[in-house]
């Protein structure tokens, strides 16, 4: 197995517990976090916006 890093975006909803475990748990859904950050906070949606880098396992490509 080789290993694909991706930059990706997520809305997380505000209010739910603890928001970094909720940021966490959203992000291991996609892949295995190398960093995020919050960059974005919208309180009309009380939503916040976290850009990640994060891997993932692809097929090797070689036969």
């Amino acid at each position: 197995m080789a290993l694909a890093t991706h930059f990706i975006a997520i809305d997380v909803p505000l209010g739910n517990g603890d928001l970094v475990s909720t940021i966490e748990a959203a992000l291991a859904q996609r892949g295995e976090p190398l960093r995020w950050a919050i960059t974005q906070v919208d309180s009309t949606t009380q939503t916040a916006t976290v850009e990640a880098v994060i891997t993932t396992e692809t097929p090797d490509q070689n036969p």
